[in-house]
């Protein structure tokens, strides 16, 4: 039942603490190393050089955060997807081995910045199972955990279908894996808790101020922003799923896909149990994408999923999700949700994160929907590597990195005819496999 007021601003907002106040000042007019974007890409970069002595600007077109940081689910775990390996080449595959192996330490690496550091994000190890929605699919995370225990010592575990229950109740799902080191946490506070990290380390934060241009200036940049000018011996790129084409080069090899979320109203701490005893972060494995978990306050439950891959309306968003809740737990139907929103996943072509450079100017993003973990990894390494810090090195900077003639950068013009096919055709086709595994 969706709520005639449906609040459409993320359920983490709700708590979320004003802006400092120093946010509204100008930029100053020379700094060593301008950041653009106040993610956790961004705010990661700026701690990483400001700790390593440089003079550090952030520029963000909108306020900090109010983009992918503070709008997913807050998932936070070592990438799990072995399409990796696919995507690169095989199982012996020498990047796609250290992709995995390197995204280990990024989880262990950004969930050191929220619990070794004085960040309240809410961060619990709550681990996380992937639940499959067909036999085949079942079949397949068999050998995804084969490959990532070999390659990472991920510890992944194989759930046959009747052992599923003690940590999810529904009927849908043929088995699972389950990754034990993976977490929870507050997204709003994560990121607002990276923001105080780095103002005190000494970083200028301007925002409002979109970047409308960048140039080269010398052995530098210069800026023109919403404020003025501003001079910067080198610049870092964050903006993942935001990004325009202030540099055509990166725009043009990432493109937007919204994702979709909504929340419940409070529910008991009956129903919870009932329905997710693990407590667990759930993932499905079918094309939806199906991402969903409690409230760190356990009282609701959170559902994300692809209601489509362009932008549409937040109340059909929130019929579309609330639907696919209920097809995982039928008593969710009669559960109200009071919030759904959306934020951009940035994408490449590849689909595989990258950090790269381009006309000197350094750049991390494309996290496909894992940048919980990835992006304060990342921007750590694109910082370095703009220091010339050869601790910046990652195999991340080792992968494909391709555009297509269609896409002109920024909006992704072509999504609401891959929405169409996707739903009709790829969507369509889980069902039918699911149906005919139940029938079998």
């Amino acid at each position: 039942m969706i709520e005639d007021d449906l609040i459409t601003t993320p359920y983490w907002w709700d708590a979320g603490a004003p802006p400092p106040a120093s946010l509204a000042e100008d930029p100053p007019r020379r700094v060593d190393l301008a950041v653009i974007g106040g993610g956790y890409t961004g705010m990661s970069a700026a701690l990483t050089a400001a700790e390593a002595g440089a003079e550090v600007l952030v520029l963000d077109a909108a306020m900090p955060g109010e983009g992918a940081s503070t709008r997913n689910g807050g998932m936070i775990g070592a990438p799990h997807r072995a399409e990796v390996l696919n995507l690169l080449g095989g199982p012996k595959d020498d990047v796609g081995r250290r992709m995995i192996r390197e995204g280990a330490e990024a989880y262990a690496y950004s969930r050191g910045l929220y619990t070794e550091r004085g960040i309240d994000a809410a961060y619990r190890q709550t681990g996380r199972i992937q639940l499959a929605y067909t036999k085949a699919h079942m079949a397949a995370m068999r050998r995804q955990a084969e490959v990532l225990n070999d390659i990472a010592g991920q510890g992944v575990q194989v759930l046959a279908r009747e052992e599923i229950g003690q940590h999810i109740r529904s009927d849908n799902y043929f088995g699972a894996i389950l990754f034990p080191d993976h977490g929870g946490l507050h997204p709003r506070k994560a990121h607002d808790g990276l923001m105080r990290l780095a103002m005190e380390a000494g970083v200028r934060v301007a925002a409002p101020c979109a970047v409308a241009a960048v140039a080269r200036d010398g052995d530098g940049f210069r800026l023109t922003t919403a404020r003025g000018e501003v001079r910067a011996r080198r610049v870092v790129l964050g903006t993942n799923g935001y990004t325009t084409p202030v540099k055509r080069w990166v725009a043009r090899r990432i493109f937007p896909i919204p994702s979709y979320l909504m929340a419940t109203e409070p529910l008991p701490p009956e129903v919870i149990d009932r329905v997710a005893p693990g407590r667990m972060m759930m993932v499905e494995s079918r094309a939806r994408h199906s991402y969903f978990r409690p409230s760190p306050d356990g009282t609701r439950i959170l559902f994300g999923a692809r209601a489509a891959l362009h932008p549409i309306a937040l109340r059909r968003a929130a019929e579309t999700l609330s639907g696919i809740l209920t097809e995982i737990w039928p008593e969710a139907a009669n559960w109200r949700v009071t919030h759904c929103w959306t934020g951009n996943t940035g994408f490449t072509f590849a689909r595989l994160p990258h950090v790269g450079e381009v006309d000197g100017i350094h750049f991390a993003m494309g996290y496909c929907g894992n940048g919980v973990a990835l992006s304060p990894w990342l921007g750590r390494k694109a910082a370095l590597r703009a220091l010339g810090d050869p601790a910046g090195a990652t195999a991340f900077a080792e992968t494909p990195l391709e555009t297509r003639p269609y896409h002109f950068g920024g909006k992704a013009w072509f999504m609401p005819f891959a929405s169409a096919w996707w739903s009709r055709v790829v969507d369509g086709r889980d069902k039918r496999r699911a149906a005919q595994d139940r029938l079998g």
